[in-house]
Parts: C-alpha cells; sequence; structure tokens
C-alpha cells in the first residue's frame, strides 16, 4: 500500500530531492533523467505494495546505472532519456497496473521487479560489456561483431548482467521475498538483457525498432517473465 504516514512520506520527498540534487551534482544523471527518476520513484511510494523496497530497487537501479554508464569516461555511444524512459517504462506500467488491480499486488511486484531487474541488468551489460579485451559475437549467430554493435554480446556483458539480477533479486529476498521469486528476479535479468540483444540484432541493425523500442521489449519481457512462471508456482 502506498505511505500515508506523513512523516515517513516528508522524509521520502526529502530523500528524493536531496538524491535529485546529489545526482545532478555528481553527474550520474541529466536533468531529464532525474525527472524519470523521480517520477519512478513517487509511482513506488504511491503505488507499489510495499513502498520503501520498491523506492529502495528504483534508486539503485538509477544509480548502479548511471554510475556504469559516467564512469570511467570512454569514448562510446551514451545512454540518453529515450534508453532510460524504455528501461524505465515497463516498470511504471507494473505499477499502474497494481493501482488498478490491488487484489493482485503481490503477482505485479513480481513482475515490477522482473522489470527493473532485466533493466538493470541490460544497463551493465551493455556499459560493463564495453570494456571486454574480447571481441563481442552477435547473438543470433555467434560470428564476431565489431563492439558497440547492435546484438552483439560479451562473456563480461553476460556477468555484469548476471550481477544485476541478482543486486535485484537481495532486494527483493531481503524484505521478505521468497527464495524462488527471489531466483525468477534474478534470471528476469538474464532474459530481458538477452531478449533486447535479440531484438537489437534482429531488428534494430535493419532500423525496424530504435534503441528506445528495444530497451523496451527487454525489460518488459523481464517483467513478463516473472508474472508468468509466478502465476505458475
Amino acid at each position: 500500500m502506498a505511505l500515508s504516514d506523513p512523516v515517513q512520506l516528508f522524509f521520502i520527498l526529502a530523500f528524493l530531492a536531496f538524491f535529485s540534487i546529489l545526482s545532478y551534482k555528481m553527474k550520474f544523471l541529466d536533468f531529464e533523467g532525474i525527472l524519470i527518476g523521480n517520477a519512478v520513484g513517487l509511482a513506488a511510494i504511491t503505488y507499489g505494495p510495499n513502498p520503501l523496497v520498491d523506492l529502495f530497487a528504483v534508486v539503485v537501479f538509477f544509480i548502479i546505472g548511471e554510475v556504469a554508464s559516467n564512469f570511467p569516461r570512454k569514448k562510446h555511444e551514451k545512454r540518453n532519456i529515450l534508453n532510460v524512459l524504455g528501461n524505465s517504462s515497463p516498470a511504471l506500467v507494473m505499477l499502474a497496473l497494481i493501482f488498478v488491480f490491488p487484489q493482485n499486488s503481490h503477482i505485479l511486484e513480481l513482475a515490477f521487479f522482473g522489470a527493473v531487474s532485466a533493466a538493470l541488468a541490460d544497463t551493465l551489460s551493455s556499459e560493463i560489456g564495453f570494456y571486454s579485451k574480447k571481441q563481442p559475437v552477435m547473438i543470433t549467430t555467434f560470428k564476431k561483431v565489431a563492439k558497440g554493435t547492435d546484438g552483439g554480446i560479451t562473456l563480461l556483458g553476460e556477468y555484469a548482467a548476471l550481477f544485476g539480477g541478482i543486486v535485484i533479486a537481495i532486494i527483493y529476498f531481503a524484505a521478505g521475498g521468497s527464495i524462488i521469486e527471489s531466483v525468477l528476479i534474478l534470471f528476469a535479468g538474464l532474459v530481458g538483457s538477452n531478449v533486447d540483444s535479440v531484438f537489437g540484432g534482429v531488428f534494430e541493425t535493419k532500423k525496424l525498432l530504435d534503441k528506445t523500442q528495444v530497451n523496451l521489449i527487454g525489460s518488459m519481457s523481464g517483467a513478463l517473465f516473472c508474472l508468468g512462471l509466478g502465476l505458475l508456482i
């Protein structure tokens, strides 16, 4: 349920303001990224079944994702507002569905965490994978491709995606989530990251989809992975 304690709400809003100022000063996020971060954060404390935990997962996603994107600095394609929005939109959709279908809040929150896991895993896979000393291979053919090619993957990038999934899964588990559901969230990160790569290699390379759409599909696949398997268990 949403936060109703005015004191808690005050401190949360104060934290978001502090987080926004710090992120801007430290150049973790640009102005547009801060707006998106606050939008997702406010949605988490408004509609999330566990507002503080849901907000924490969002904050972790933005901090780790932006640190990976900006430090150390390299001359490669940087994420822009549309990329961040593509990664964040599925999480927002899950929070909106919780508002519409509160009776299904548990399974939808699991899907929310799956979306965040996929978003973080994809971000880390792309940003950390860039530093791989080995040449990437196309996920659909396993043939070597140039660094930065849409659909290209590396072992380092896969490890980074796994790490992203583990981080979000640990947050869920530490907040009282079951081991099985936490494992689903972990694998949602790998699923979302690799679905993103497949759609990037098949459709983005042919200009049939842009990066924002591919990011959205990847993050949504993490949410649907948790939603589908969560219903089965």
